[in-house]
């Protein structure tokens, strides 16, 4: 089970990637895809989750698109600066194994499009992904140093439930029964983004600060 189905099992109104899960129910996203609409909020100077207030959790924050991709995981110095009291997931687990899922993913569409846009071979590519793996890595630890309880490194093959249930409580009870170790293709999305969590103030000005999340 991925990290946003334990999450969603639990209660917590969690988003992935375009949103797609919600896009039938959720007005606010009101047909459109998610990460684009965060990608136009940063590019606008907005807050990054502006009109998405009704989320806690967000999973998987890129999207492939228009042979691109919308990456708005790398923008966690961003978010962390806009939402002050959030928290984050650096979700890892071995890179061989995550190189692996990732070329497959899909039938294989990331790999497809990555040679495409770059034109690299294949071994190029994982090879590419490889040093943005511990370069991502290594920004994320080394940014969230200083600021201690806000990033928890999750591997999802080996660090036990309860840290992750620890970490986001009390304001996120996780039903831990719903979480399940694996081999399940869902692991691919529960390592390259960096996930942002939030409990939105219920109690806060609407007319300060409307982005503006309390600790997670």
């Amino acid at each position: 089970m991925a990290l946003h189905e334990l999450f969603t099992a639990s209660g917590v109104t969690s988003l992935r990637g375009s949103g797609i899960d919600w896009q039938e129910t959720a007005p606010t996203l009101d047909r459109r895809n998610a990460q684009i609409r965060i990608d136009r909020n940063i590019r606008a100077g907005r807050h990054a989750l502006d009109g998405l207030e009704e989320f806690d959790a967000f999973f998987d924050m890129e999207f492939v698109v228009n042979g691109g991709s919308i990456e708005n995981f790398r923008h966690f110095a961003l978010l962390a600066e806009d939402y002050p009291d959030a928290k984050f997931l650096l979700n890892t687990r071995d890179k061989q194994d995550w190189l692996r899922d990732r070329a497959l993913a899909r039938d294989g569409l990331y790999l497809r499009l990555a040679k495409e846009r770059t034109g690299m071979s294949d071994k190029g590519v994982l090879n590419m992904w490889a040093d943005d793996f511990h370069r991502h890595h290594d920004m994320v630890r080394s940014y969230f140093a200083p600021q201690p309880g806000r990033l928890l490194e999750f591997d999802i093959d080996r660090t036990p439930i309860r840290d992750l249930k620890r970490f986001v409580a009390p304001d996120m009870h996780l039903m831990t029964r719903h979480w399940q170790r694996g081999d399940h293709p869902a692991s691919v999305w529960d390592n390259w983004p960096l996930s942002l969590l939030t409990a939105w103030a219920q109690d806060r000005d609407p007319d300060t600060s409307p982005n503006k999340p309390r600790a997670a």
